[in-house]
């Protein structure tokens, strides 16, 4: 079933990656009881719910066919967004994007760096650029970032 493009979007906002979900039905399939729990990984271009279920099984979830209720959803991206040192960095953008790229790996949000990146290569504008990453990262003084390349130094790290 194809839904159209608003609301695949609605879907995707009301069930992003990480929300868990309770199956009430699901027709078809024997061994996906009521009452099971699963894992939101991504909600597809046709508005299904792409599971990974606690039984193992890896099966998409159908808004208006299969019955559902979600039961938590993720922390909001906001409280998530680690510092990155930009202010009184270069400003050129792809620095920029590498400094944020690179926080966010070490935040362990390396799918993020990779998304962000993406994002920001296929941006029409420097200012549209800058808000992708914004919405990755929060901007902080860029002394940090000497500060945390000397510990990271004296740990035996490399920042990437």
């Amino acid at each position: 079933m194809m839904f159209d493009h608003k609301k695949v979007e609605r879907i995707k906002e009301m069930y992003p990656k990480g929300t868990r979900i309770r199956l009430t039905a699901m027709s078809g399939e024997s061994d996906m009881p009521s009452g099971l729990m699963g894992t939101v990984d991504f909600v597809d271009d046709a508005g299904q719910l792409q599971m990974t279920w606690d039984n193992g099984r890896s099966l998409a979830l159908v808004p208006d066919e299969d019955g559902f209720a979600s039961v938590s959803q993720p922390k909001s991206a906001q409280t998530q967004k680690p510092d990155a040192p930009l202010i009184g960095a270069d400003g050129n953008i792809f620095n920029l994007m590498g400094i944020a790229s690179c926080t966010l790996k070490v935040a362990g949000m390396r799918e993020q760096a990779g998304e962000m990146c993406r994002k920001v290569t296929a941006s029409g504008s420097y200012s549209e650029a800058l808000s992708i990453i914004g919405e990755y990262v929060d901007f902080s003084d860029s002394d940090q970032q000497e500060q945390s390349k000397n510990e990271a130094e004296e740990f035996g790290l490399k920042m990437e």
